[in-house]
Protein backbone atom coordinates (compact mmCIF):
# COMPACT_ATOMS: atom_id res chain seq x y z
CA UNK A 1 0.00 0.00 0.00
CA UNK A 2 1.09 3.19 -0.87
CA UNK A 3 1.37 6.48 1.87
CA UNK A 4 1.39 9.70 1.90
CA UNK A 5 2.40 12.08 4.20
CA UNK A 6 0.21 14.18 5.98
CA UNK A 7 2.21 17.64 5.64
CA UNK A 8 3.29 19.34 8.55
CA UNK A 9 3.34 17.93 12.22
CA UNK A 10 1.04 19.61 14.26
CA UNK A 11 2.90 19.89 17.39
CA UNK A 12 -0.35 21.49 19.75
CA UNK A 13 -2.57 18.64 18.16
CA UNK A 14 0.02 15.25 17.80
CA UNK A 15 -3.22 12.73 19.23
CA UNK A 16 -4.82 14.81 15.88
CA UNK A 17 -2.18 13.86 13.28
CA UNK A 18 -1.98 10.21 14.69
CA UNK A 19 -5.93 9.93 13.94
CA UNK A 20 -5.27 11.55 10.65
CA UNK A 21 -2.21 8.91 10.20
CA UNK A 22 -4.63 6.15 10.55
CA UNK A 23 -6.18 7.03 7.15
CA UNK A 24 -2.92 5.61 5.23
CA UNK A 25 -3.62 2.45 6.56
CA UNK A 26 -4.94 -0.08 4.81
CA UNK A 27 -8.61 -1.86 5.42
CA UNK A 28 -7.59 -5.13 6.51
CA UNK A 29 -10.70 -7.87 5.31
CA UNK A 30 -9.77 -11.58 4.14
CA UNK A 31 -6.65 -13.26 3.90
CA UNK A 32 -5.06 -10.89 1.57
CA UNK A 33 -4.09 -7.31 1.67
CA UNK A 34 -4.62 -4.59 -0.76
CA UNK A 35 -1.06 -5.09 -2.27
CA UNK A 36 -1.03 -8.50 -2.78
CA UNK A 37 0.17 -9.81 0.49
CA UNK A 38 -1.00 -12.84 2.01
CA UNK A 39 -2.12 -12.14 5.39
CA UNK A 40 -0.77 -15.70 7.09
CA UNK A 41 1.30 -14.34 10.36
CA UNK A 42 -0.32 -14.44 13.65
CA UNK A 43 0.80 -13.15 16.84
CA UNK A 44 2.64 -16.12 17.73
CA UNK A 45 4.57 -16.13 14.32
CA UNK A 46 4.96 -12.53 14.73
CA UNK A 47 6.54 -13.45 18.31
CA UNK A 48 8.73 -15.97 16.96
CA UNK A 49 10.01 -13.18 14.53
CA UNK A 50 10.90 -10.62 16.92
CA UNK A 51 12.90 -13.45 19.24
CA UNK A 52 14.32 -14.90 15.78
CA UNK A 53 16.10 -11.47 15.01
CA UNK A 54 16.66 -10.10 18.76
CA UNK A 55 18.40 -13.25 20.56
CA UNK A 56 21.46 -13.68 19.18
CA UNK A 57 25.00 -11.69 19.47
CA UNK A 58 23.49 -9.96 22.56
CA UNK A 59 23.00 -12.74 24.35
CA UNK A 60 25.91 -15.43 23.13
CA UNK A 61 28.64 -12.89 22.19
CA UNK A 62 28.22 -9.63 24.39
CA UNK A 63 27.62 -11.26 28.04
CA UNK A 64 30.95 -11.99 28.87
CA UNK A 65 32.23 -8.91 27.55
CA UNK A 66 29.22 -6.91 29.79
CA UNK A 67 30.77 -9.08 32.56
CA UNK A 68 34.27 -7.83 32.60
CA UNK A 69 32.78 -4.17 33.89
CA UNK A 70 29.04 -5.50 35.15
CA UNK A 71 30.64 -8.35 37.37
CA UNK A 72 28.10 -10.48 39.15
CA UNK A 73 25.71 -7.42 38.84
CA UNK A 74 25.12 -9.13 35.35
CA UNK A 75 21.79 -9.77 35.36
CA UNK A 76 20.59 -6.18 36.73
CA UNK A 77 22.68 -5.30 33.57
CA UNK A 78 20.37 -6.86 31.74
CA UNK A 79 17.56 -5.69 33.96
CA UNK A 80 18.26 -2.51 33.09
CA UNK A 81 18.59 -2.38 29.76
CA UNK A 82 15.36 -4.36 29.34
CA UNK A 83 13.97 -1.25 31.06
CA UNK A 84 14.91 0.96 28.40
CA UNK A 85 14.00 -1.20 25.51
CA UNK A 86 10.38 -1.45 27.00
CA UNK A 87 10.30 1.82 26.56
CA UNK A 88 11.15 1.91 23.26
CA UNK A 89 8.85 -0.83 23.15
CA UNK A 90 5.95 1.05 24.24
CA UNK A 91 6.39 3.70 20.99
CA UNK A 92 6.69 1.21 17.96
CA UNK A 93 3.78 -0.62 19.75
CA UNK A 94 1.35 2.20 19.97
CA UNK A 95 2.33 3.64 16.15
CA UNK A 96 2.11 0.09 14.94
CA UNK A 97 -1.75 0.03 16.08
CA UNK A 98 -2.40 3.12 14.55
CA UNK A 99 0.39 3.04 11.54
CA UNK A 100 -0.18 -0.92 10.65
CA UNK A 101 1.67 -0.83 7.86
CA UNK A 102 4.70 -1.97 6.54
CA UNK A 103 7.79 -0.04 6.95
CA UNK A 104 8.44 0.48 10.51
CA UNK A 105 10.04 3.81 11.88
CA UNK A 106 10.40 4.94 7.90
CA UNK A 107 6.58 4.71 7.72
CA UNK A 108 6.04 6.51 10.78
CA UNK A 109 8.57 9.59 10.20
CA UNK A 110 6.82 9.74 6.69
CA UNK A 111 3.86 9.49 7.20
CA UNK A 112 3.45 12.22 10.13
CA UNK A 113 7.19 14.47 9.55
CA UNK A 114 7.63 14.06 5.52
CA UNK A 115 9.90 12.80 3.04
CA UNK A 116 13.34 14.27 4.12
CA UNK A 117 13.27 13.11 8.20
CA UNK A 118 11.84 9.96 6.43
CA UNK A 119 14.76 9.82 3.95
CA UNK A 120 17.36 10.13 7.04
CA UNK A 121 15.56 7.72 9.38
CA UNK A 122 15.22 5.09 6.11
CA UNK A 123 19.17 4.99 6.15
CA UNK A 124 19.65 4.95 9.75
CA UNK A 125 17.67 1.58 9.79
CA UNK A 126 19.86 -0.13 6.86
CA UNK A 127 22.77 1.24 8.96
CA UNK A 128 21.49 -0.25 11.91
CA UNK A 129 20.13 -3.54 10.31
CA UNK A 130 23.62 -3.84 8.65
CA UNK A 131 25.58 -3.45 11.64
CA UNK A 132 23.54 -5.90 13.94
CA UNK A 133 23.46 -8.58 11.06
CA UNK A 134 27.26 -7.95 10.70
CA UNK A 135 27.86 -8.28 14.31
CA UNK A 136 25.28 -11.75 15.06
CA UNK A 137 27.78 -13.25 12.27
CA UNK A 138 31.16 -12.31 13.34
CA UNK A 139 29.32 -13.54 17.01
CA UNK A 140 27.78 -16.37 15.31
CA UNK A 141 31.52 -17.34 13.46
CA UNK A 142 33.75 -16.64 16.92
CA UNK A 143 31.50 -19.60 18.46
CA UNK A 144 31.54 -21.86 15.37
CA UNK A 145 35.44 -21.84 15.23
CA UNK A 146 35.50 -22.50 19.24
CA UNK A 147 33.09 -25.56 18.55
CA UNK A 148 34.85 -26.96 15.92
CA UNK A 149 37.82 -26.47 17.64
CA UNK A 150 36.68 -28.67 20.46
CA UNK A 151 35.68 -31.43 18.36
CA UNK A 152 38.82 -31.76 17.31
CA UNK A 153 38.73 -29.78 13.64
CA UNK A 154 40.60 -27.30 12.50
CA UNK A 155 39.18 -24.94 10.14
CA UNK A 156 41.22 -23.23 7.08
CA UNK A 157 42.72 -19.34 8.04
CA UNK A 158 41.03 -18.53 4.95
CA UNK A 159 37.83 -18.81 5.88
CA UNK A 160 37.86 -18.27 9.19
CA UNK A 161 40.31 -15.13 9.20
CA UNK A 162 42.16 -13.35 6.55
CA UNK A 163 43.63 -9.46 6.60
CA UNK A 164 42.13 -7.50 4.33
CA UNK A 165 43.53 -3.82 3.96
CA UNK A 166 44.59 -4.28 7.82
CA UNK A 167 41.29 -5.62 9.09
CA UNK A 168 40.94 -9.36 9.90
CA UNK A 169 37.87 -10.68 8.00
CA UNK A 170 35.83 -14.21 7.87
CA UNK A 171 34.77 -15.86 5.02
CA UNK A 172 32.15 -17.72 7.00
CA UNK A 173 30.70 -15.44 8.20
CA UNK A 174 29.66 -13.95 4.61
CA UNK A 175 28.60 -17.12 3.91
CA UNK A 176 25.98 -16.93 6.98
CA UNK A 177 24.87 -14.18 5.87
CA UNK A 178 24.40 -15.31 2.19
CA UNK A 179 22.81 -18.31 4.02
CA UNK A 180 20.09 -16.13 6.59
CA UNK A 181 19.84 -13.87 3.27
CA UNK A 182 18.16 -16.76 0.77
CA UNK A 183 15.77 -17.69 3.54
CA UNK A 184 14.68 -14.50 4.06
CA UNK A 185 14.53 -13.78 0.11
CA UNK A 186 11.89 -17.12 -0.26
CA UNK A 187 9.08 -14.95 1.22
CA UNK A 188 7.05 -14.90 5.06
CA UNK A 189 5.99 -18.46 4.72
CA UNK A 190 9.28 -19.97 3.66
CA UNK A 191 11.35 -18.20 6.09
CA UNK A 192 8.75 -18.10 8.94
CA UNK A 193 9.09 -21.82 8.95
CA UNK A 194 12.69 -21.34 8.68
CA UNK A 195 12.78 -18.86 11.60
CA UNK A 196 10.53 -21.03 13.80
CA UNK A 197 13.33 -23.57 13.62
CA UNK A 198 16.26 -21.70 13.66
CA UNK A 199 14.24 -19.45 16.83
CA UNK A 200 13.19 -22.58 18.69
CA UNK A 201 16.31 -23.62 18.84
CA UNK A 202 18.03 -21.28 20.19
CA UNK A 203 15.46 -20.30 23.02
CA UNK A 204 15.97 -24.43 23.87
CA UNK A 205 19.62 -23.89 23.81
CA UNK A 206 18.97 -21.08 26.20
CA UNK A 207 16.41 -23.01 28.48
CA UNK A 208 19.32 -26.19 28.56
CA UNK A 209 22.15 -23.61 29.62
CA UNK A 210 20.15 -22.13 32.16
CA UNK A 211 19.39 -25.92 33.96
CA UNK A 212 22.30 -26.92 33.40
CA UNK A 213 24.03 -23.81 35.19
CA UNK A 214 21.74 -23.60 37.76
CA UNK A 215 22.89 -27.56 38.79
CA UNK A 216 26.57 -25.66 39.85
CA UNK A 217 25.09 -23.00 41.34
CA UNK A 218 27.40 -21.16 43.55
CA UNK A 219 26.43 -18.33 45.48
CA UNK A 220 29.60 -17.09 46.65
CA UNK A 221 30.28 -16.02 42.99
CA UNK A 222 28.31 -13.34 43.36
CA UNK A 223 30.75 -11.59 46.25
CA UNK A 224 31.41 -8.61 45.49
CA UNK A 225 28.49 -7.53 43.68
CA UNK A 226 29.81 -4.98 41.90
CA UNK A 227 33.04 -5.44 40.67
CA UNK A 228 35.44 -3.07 42.62
CA UNK A 229 37.89 -1.47 40.22
CA UNK A 230 34.84 -0.34 38.14
CA UNK A 231 32.14 0.31 40.73
CA UNK A 232 28.34 1.20 39.70
CA UNK A 233 30.13 3.30 36.67
CA UNK A 234 31.22 -0.52 35.16
CA UNK A 235 27.68 -1.48 35.65
CA UNK A 236 26.25 1.55 33.26
CA UNK A 237 28.91 0.88 30.77
CA UNK A 238 27.93 -2.93 30.90
CA UNK A 239 24.10 -2.50 31.14
CA UNK A 240 24.89 -0.25 27.37
CA UNK A 241 26.84 -2.55 26.02
CA UNK A 242 23.65 -5.59 27.30
CA UNK A 243 21.14 -3.09 24.98
CA UNK A 244 22.35 -4.42 21.84
CA UNK A 245 21.06 -7.44 23.00
CA UNK A 246 17.44 -6.34 22.86
CA UNK A 247 17.61 -4.71 19.48
CA UNK A 248 15.25 -6.69 16.50
CA UNK A 249 11.66 -6.49 17.74
CA UNK A 250 11.05 -4.26 15.59
CA UNK A 251 11.50 -6.06 13.14
CA UNK A 252 8.04 -7.54 13.04
CA UNK A 253 6.71 -3.49 12.04
CA UNK A 254 8.67 -3.99 8.85
CA UNK A 255 6.22 -7.12 7.91
CA UNK A 256 2.44 -5.61 8.93
CA UNK A 257 1.16 -5.92 6.06
CA UNK A 258 2.09 -9.69 6.22
CA UNK A 259 0.06 -9.97 9.70
CA UNK A 260 -3.43 -10.95 10.13
CA UNK A 261 -4.89 -8.05 12.83
CA UNK A 262 -2.12 -5.76 12.77
CA UNK A 263 -3.65 -3.44 14.81
CA UNK A 264 -3.88 -6.27 18.08
CA UNK A 265 -1.30 -8.65 16.80
CA UNK A 266 1.36 -5.88 15.86
CA UNK A 267 1.79 -4.22 19.76
CA UNK A 268 1.24 -7.47 21.69
CA UNK A 269 3.89 -9.10 19.86
CA UNK A 270 6.21 -6.57 20.38
CA UNK A 271 5.47 -6.41 24.28
CA UNK A 272 5.95 -10.20 24.40
CA UNK A 273 8.75 -10.29 22.87
CA UNK A 274 10.42 -8.09 24.67
CA UNK A 275 9.51 -9.82 28.31
CA UNK A 276 10.51 -13.33 26.80
CA UNK A 277 13.93 -11.91 26.12
CA UNK A 278 14.27 -9.96 29.26
CA UNK A 279 13.23 -12.71 31.66
CA UNK A 280 15.57 -15.61 29.32
CA UNK A 281 18.59 -12.82 29.81
CA UNK A 282 18.54 -12.30 33.47
CA UNK A 283 18.09 -16.32 34.12
CA UNK A 284 21.33 -16.56 31.37
CA UNK A 285 23.15 -14.06 33.87
CA UNK A 286 22.33 -15.40 37.15
CA UNK A 287 22.79 -19.50 36.28
CA UNK A 288 25.93 -18.56 34.24
CA UNK A 289 27.93 -16.28 37.50
CA UNK A 290 26.52 -19.08 39.29
CA UNK A 291 27.98 -21.77 37.67
CA UNK A 292 31.58 -19.89 37.30
CA UNK A 293 32.54 -16.25 37.24
CA UNK A 294 32.39 -15.13 33.99
CA UNK A 295 35.36 -12.65 34.17
CA UNK A 296 37.95 -15.84 34.63
CA UNK A 297 37.38 -16.06 30.95
CA UNK A 298 37.76 -14.97 27.40
CA UNK A 299 35.19 -11.77 27.58
CA UNK A 300 34.82 -13.43 23.13
CA UNK A 301 33.93 -17.11 24.05
CA UNK A 302 32.90 -17.22 28.45
CA UNK A 303 29.68 -18.28 28.07
CA UNK A 304 31.14 -21.60 25.84
CA UNK A 305 34.77 -21.71 29.01
CA UNK A 306 32.07 -21.86 31.69
CA UNK A 307 30.85 -24.76 31.15
CA UNK A 308 34.31 -26.11 30.19
CA UNK A 309 35.48 -25.40 33.47
CA UNK A 310 32.53 -27.51 35.44
CA UNK A 311 33.44 -30.36 33.04
CA UNK A 312 31.03 -29.93 30.58
CA UNK A 313 32.63 -30.56 27.34
CA UNK A 314 29.23 -31.40 25.84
Amino acid sequence: MRIKPLGKYNYDDPERTLEMSMSIAPHYEGDQGDDGYKQTLSKWHLVMFALGNTIGAGVFALTGVAATYTGPALFLGFFLAGLVAMTTALVYAELASRIPVSGSAFAYIYSTFGELPAFIIGWNLNLRYGGCASALARGWTSYMTEFCLKLGWTLPTWLVAWELWGHECSLLTVLYLFFCTYFVTRGSQESNWCNIILTSAKVFSLILMIAVAFAYFDADNFKPFVREEYGVLGLLEGTSMLFFGYLGFDFVTTIAEEAKDPVKTLPASIRDSVIICMVLYMLVAISLYGMAPLTDFNPDTAMAEAFYSVGNNW
